[in-house]
């Protein structure tokens, strides 16, 4: 489902450019609609696929009238103790929250707009976990991070039950900021430009990933 569409936000990994780049929200009464219908045909837990999902009142109240489990995925700066309270009591059961770095200059070099610290971010997560059953933190490969700041970020997360990925290498996705600064507007060639910019540079990739990934050149050529 949706909640909204777009985001406010213009982070420089983020392929939003080329679609749901403005942010704007679905009326309450179309939610509450489709929330109805797929409770009607049986439906226990629904997916929220919002570019971002964010902290309001009222989408949450909607929610939790309804007891229904859901997921969604968000920036954990934008929610404080009260609204992730209200989330966990809406019936939230998974949190993918993207942190990114683990250093302020980092999060600004991604021009992420973070509004707390790493410290609060840990905090605010740690908190999150206690109400809601699964919360993961996004971190992507930064030159700003100590490799030895992120594990111990990493493993204090982890002894509070929220699980934070090994960083991964910043994929330069077409449409997104990152892409168009190295070699503008996307174009036919735009996906094995950027791949192959990604296996060039990099030789370690997602802990869940397969470690020698083929060329999209090469995987076209097998269809």
């Amino acid at each position: 489902m949706e909640a909204s569409r777009g985001c406010p936000y213009h982070c420089t990994f983020c392929a939003k450019e080329n679609f749901r780049n403005t942010f704007r929200r679905r009326p309450l009464a179309t939610i509450a609609q489709e929330l109805d219908t797929l409770i009607a045909a049986g439906v226990e837990y629904v997916y929220f696929i919002d570019e971002i999902f964010q902290a309001y009142r009222d989408v949450l109240e909607l929610i939790a009238a309804r007891h229904i489990k859901f997921g969604m995925q968000t920036r954990i700066d934008l929610w404080n103790h009260d609204m992730i309270d209200l989330l966990g009591r809406a019936g939230c059961v998974s949190i993918e929250a993207g942190v990114e770095s683990v250093t302020e200059s980092g999060r600004d070099q991604l021009d992420k707009k973070c509004r707390l610290s790493t410290d609060e971010l840990a905090g605010r997560l740690i908190y999150a976990k206690q109400r809601v059953p699964f919360v993961q933190a996004n971190l992507l490969e930064s030159q700003e991070d100590d490799p030895a700041d992120v594990e111990a970020f990493r493993q204090t997360l982890a002894q509070h039950g929220v699980w934070a990925n090994k960083p991964v290498p910043l994929f330069p996705y077409p449409g997104s900021p990152d892409y168009t600064r190295r070699w503008g507007p996307p174009d036919a060639r735009a996906w094995e430009r950027a791949h192959a910019f990604y296996l060039n540079n990099f030789d370690e990739f997602s802990d869940v990933q397969e470690q020698k990934p083929v060329a999209l050149v090469e995987l076209e050529l097998t269809r």
